[in-house]
């Protein structure tokens, strides 16, 4: 099982941003929020995520940075169980993880709130 992160399970593209928030799937729980959405493609990467921290919520770059640097870590040692899920579906998933608590919040509490929304993804996924 490979826990890496490479750069191509990364949303970089505008163009698959923007699709994204528009025609994306709402979930919240805690201080995260996912944005959801399945595209009918098979191609590899099955799963794409994008991770959010608002300015307008955290305003140093610094707790932004430690942030962000937090929620990629989650993503990247919990993404198995929904990447089984998705590669069972043949299709790919875009996923973008929006953060809208404190400026400080500790690796515990977003881990929790992510793993909360992990148990929904599936059932996301099976309904559309």
């Amino acid at each position: 099982m490979s826990y890496r992160f490479p750069k191509a399970e990364r949303i970089c593209s505008k163009n698959e941003i923007d699709i994204l928030f528009k025609e994306g799937i709402n979930l919240r729980s805690g201080s995260l929020g996912l944005k959801l959405l399945l595209q009918e493609k098979e191609e590899w990467p099955h799963m794409k995520f994008l991770v959010v921290v608002p300015k307008r919520r955290v305003k140093k770059a610094v707790d932004r940075n430690r942030l962000k640097r937090q929620l990629r870590e989650v993503i990247r040692l919990n993404k198995k169980g929904i990447e089984n899920e998705v590669v069972k579906s043949n299709k790919r998933l875009l996923i973008a993880v929006i953060y809208s608590g404190q400026p400080r919040s500790n690796y515990s509490q977003l881990q929790a709130s992510f793993l909360r929304m992990k148990k929904e993804i599936p059932k996301v996924i099976n309904k559309i």
